[in-house]
Parts: C-alpha cells; structure tokens; sequence
C-alpha cells in the first residue's frame, strides 16, 4: 500500500509545514489541494523532490453555491456557462496534476453540497462534461477518479454502483473510480465488499474513520477494507482526509492546537500499516 494526505485538511497552513509532518510520520506521497494558482509548481516540485515525496494525486475542489451558481464548479450543471467554467477547472488541474507529475485527479460531479436535482438530464450533462475532459486526461497522464459523494452533500452520485454506472457511461480509459471511506460508511451496506465490487476499476481511496476522525476514532472496518484492497491487487494511493474536531473552520487552525494534527496524520498511517502487516 502506499499512503498520502490530502493538504486541504490543513486550510492555510504552511505547504512545507505539512511535508514536515508527512516525512516524519513515514508517508509515502502528499496529495495536493487543486488550487493551481496558490502554488509556486517548480517550488513545489522542489520541495518534494528534496523530501522524496510523491504527489500522489490533486484534489479537486468543488464549492457549490445556491445564491450564485456562477461561484460553483458543477460538470452537470444545467447552465452551459457554469459547466463551461467547470470543465475549464478541471482542464487546469489536469495539466497541474501533469506537471506534478500526479497520476489521479479527484472529480467530484456536481458541486458538494448540491442536494437537490436543478435538471432531469444533469446525468447527461456531467457524463458529457467528463468525456469532455477525457482526452486530456490520457494526454496528461493524470487518471480522472470520479468519487461518490453522501446524499447529504451531493444528490448525483453517491455510492459505488452509481460511480460504475457513471465510469461506464463516459467510457474511456482516462476515467476510473475512485472511493473515500467516510462516505461509504453511510451510503455503502458492506465497504469491503463495495470495494470488491470496483475490482480493477478503483484507482485510490480516501480515508477517514466513520466520524471523520482517524483511522481508530471510528466504527469503519479498516481490517476488511484493507483485506478487500489486497484482494483486487489495489495498486493506487490511500490518501488520508481525516478532519480534526474543532470548532474553528478548517480553514482556520488558528483554534487547533497544532499537536493533533500531528496525532491524526500518525494514528492514521500506523493503524492501517497494522492491519495492512496482519492481514
């Protein structure tokens, strides 16, 4: 198995402060907030290459705003302008993922906290916009890895049946799966076994426990997800995503005392290496 954290956990917190704590705790890669523009990417190269660390994909993000649609990253939005703006997003993140060096870009369709259905076709229109975007992502080298969402923050896809469905639909080799283990803990009957069911089409994992916690803080069967991973030769990144309880937005860690995010980072790698040892 090989282990990363996604940054954006971590809100505005010193890029080279958390490579620090990656290094520390034995991670084998990072995986980098899809921001292109808040990154220097030679200097980021620089600094990784400097740690040995991989970038182990670019996480996109996808703000979803009612009062202003124009402010959201929506692929199946109805409006042909906002999926425009959309597509072009993620067009960028392809090609940052590229120069990164990245093999997988976080998709999500539709934009997180969009519950409600706007049109009849806006399956029709994410899988366009996904094929859209398709080429590129061969071109580039960066795997777009389409991730279910909860039905509390999205009402398009949100368990490994509809993220099959929606792979096969747009039908290309640029476009796989991709699953996080804190959303399955809600919408999946048996995680292990909905990992089974994605076999070879599972290109990486996030992680967080039941609650969003680490690995251990929850009730999530890590022992089966990881015995699952080995059975269909998972060959991709489990990128860490727990978030750390606290009042403050997770932008602001100006609340947090520093020490657990440290905890949460080491909890994480050493539970799973465990089971990943044990199994």
């Amino acid at each position: 198995m090989k282990y990363s954290i996604s940054n954006w956990i971590y809100g505005s917190e010193p890029i080279e402060k958390t490579v620090e704590r990656l290094v520390k705790f034995g991670y084998d890669g990072i995986e980098i907030k899809g921001e292109p523009a808040d990154y220097d990417t030679k200097q980021l190269n620089d600094l990784l290459s400097s740690y040995n660390l991989e970038v182990s994909s670019v996480c996109g993000m996808w703000p979803w705003d009612d009062s202003n649609p124009m402010k959201t990253r929506d692929l199946a939005n109805p409006d042909e302008k906002v999926r425009e703006k959309a597509i072009n997003y993620a067009e960028s993140c392809l090609q940052f993922g590229n120069e990164l060096g990245a093999k997988v870009f976080v998709c999500v369709v539709g934009g997180c906290g969009k519950v409600k259905q706007l049109h009849e076709k806006e399956w029709e229109f994410g899988v366009n916009s996904v094929k859209k975007l398709a080429k590129l992502a061969i071109d580039t080298g960066v795997t777009i890895a389409i991730e279910p969402i909860n039905r509390y923050e999205l009402f398009l896809l949100n368990n490994v049946q509809d993220g099959l469905r929606f792979v096969r639909d747009v039908n290309s080799e640029g476009v796989k799966l991709m699953l996080d283990t804190f959303h399955m803990n809600i919408e999946e009957p048996d995680p292990p076994a909905s990992i089974r069911i994605a076999g070879d089409l599972l290109v990486h994992l996030h992680v967080g426990d039941s609650n969003r916690q680490s690995v251990g803080r929850g009730h999530t069967d890590f022992k089966g997800i990881i015995r699952s991973l080995k059975e269909i030769k998972f060959q991709g990144y489990m990128a860490m995503e727990p978030l750390p309880p606290t009042a403050a937005d997770v932008y602001d860690l100006s609340q947090l005392d520093p020490s657990v995010l440290d905890l949460y980072a080491e909890e994480c790698i050493t539970q799973l290496k465990f089971f990943e040892k044990v199994i």
